[in-house]
């Protein structure tokens, strides 16, 4: 039961604080995905930012789903950057929103009793525990120190989802739907104690130095070379391909959605509008970011966990996103909250999208056999690190398990008793 639904406005104070929440849930992915793609951090926020507003307009605001920089888009990114730069990139873009927007005029023809014969419970839950399961990896990586295991990440990730599950539990009013903020203070004031004592350093105090105030975001279009269009035609393949293996995680990360806030988004605001707002969500962030962009699980697991439906919160969160382009210090202060913080949220947040799968599986009859055969081999996929392909293009973990499952799910035919 959700305490504000998809068109419940909170009070201004309380939507700040949500939408807060969840722009920290999203932060620390957005900006490690453009790092590793080697492109601006402030761009990439900005783009961020106006791919989910784009996203959520598309939508008719029916669906408070966050769009964010896509992990799954990054051998794509990379090889556009090596290619041509972010002109090569802004191409990508407009693949993906093709891609997208025909598969999105298509779903507008299919009746959404049909979509379900393909996509049963059974599947989407399993889909739902992959992407939980295998989102639960980057925890590691969030609570080493200087790229290293270290006792002092695990014990601050540790302490920050002890506080977050003791306010989330114990909690009353306004404090109880907002864990993940506390948590995260909790976390920082730590970090904090730990890097002054200098029992270990966690927070980089030397990247406070010499900033600006106010900076203009260093957006991709600034960077357009239109001078040979003709040899960035290359990329379109490879990202028509990467766009196929996105849209199979989309399908899950809105079914998953629908089913925590007890909504059906593939019936409103519907699979084709889903598709077409992601599409151009794409193509605002390879212009404005110079990434791939894609809904996120963090914001679906912050839906869930916080109670809050409210389409104005991600709406809230786009905006903190392309404020913290224009101005440094808050850039920076956010960015100095050590990893292993962020790490000990996502031990709820993953955990959480993990038991939504679950969740739906106990709608499932497990006694018959297609339904456990199917189960079974989406979540041994899913989860195995299994791929098809090759260096420039493989498809994984949710997208393989999602793609054999729909297919292992044609075969299978109901039985009759």
């Amino acid at each position: 039961m959700m305490i504000y639904g998809i068109y419940d406005k909170p009070p201004f104070g309380k939507l700040l604080l949500f939408g807060l929440q969840m722009m920290l849930s999203v932060f620390v992915a957005t900006v490690m995905i453009a790092q590793i793609c080697g492109v601006s951090i402030s761009g990439s926020l900005f783009g961020a930012g106006a791919a989910t507003i784009v996203y959520l307009t598309i939508t008719g605001w029916n669906s408070p789903m966050f769009i964010s920089n896509s992990g799954a888009f990054i051998p794509a990114v990379l090889a556009a950057m090596a290619a041509g730069g972010y002109t090569a990139v802004a191409v990508g873009g407009i693949t993906t929103c093709a891609v997208y927007c025909v598969f999105g005029l298509v779903f507008t023809k299919i009746p959404v009793e049909k979509i379900y014969r393909v996509f049963p419970k059974a599947l989407i839950g399993a889909v739902t525990m992959v992407i939980g399961i295998t989102l639960m990896s980057f925890i590691k990586t969030y609570v080493s120190v200087g790229g290293e295991s270290n006792i002092w990440g695990i014990l601050i990730a540790l302490l920050t989802a002890v506080v977050i599950a003791l306010i989330s539990h114990y909690s009353k009013g306004i404090a109880k739907i907002l864990p993940f903020l506390f948590g995260t203070l909790a976390g920082y004031a730590a970090s904090l104690l730990l890097t002054v004592t200098g029992v270990c350093r966690l927070v980089d105090f030397s990247a406070f130095r010499n900033i600006s105030v106010f900076s203009l975001p260093d957006l991709a279009l600034l960077h357009w070379d239109l001078s040979g269009i003709g040899k960035l035609l290359s990329i379109i393949p490879i990202y028509i391909a990467f766009s196929v293996s996105a849209m199979m995680e989309c399908l899950a990360d809105h079914s998953a959605l629908g089913t925590i806030i007890g909504t059906d988004l593939f019936q409103k605001p519907g699979l084709g509008r889903i598709f077409v707002g992601e599409g151009l969500a794409n193509l605002a962030g390879a212009f404005l970011g110079g990434q791939g962009t894609c809904s996120y699980g963090e914001g679906v697991a912050c839906v869930g966990f916080s109670k809050v439906a409210s389409t104005r919160v991600p709406g809230v969160a786009a905006v903190m996103l392309i404020f913290l382009s224009f101005f440094t210090p808050v850039q920076v202060f956010i960015a100095s909250i050590p990893g292993c913080v962020f790490g000990g949220a996502s031990i709820i947040l993953y955990g959480y999208i993990a038991c939504s799968g679950v969740r739906m599986l106990q709608q499932v009859d497990l006694n018959k056999p297609r339904n456990l055969i199917l189960v079974s081999a989406v979540l041994s996929l899913g989860i195995s690190g299994l791929a098809i392909g090759g260096p420039e293009f493989a498809i994984s973990g949710t997208a393989l398990a999602l793609v054999f499952g729909v297919v292992l799910n044609l075969f299978l035919k109901e039985k009759k008793e």
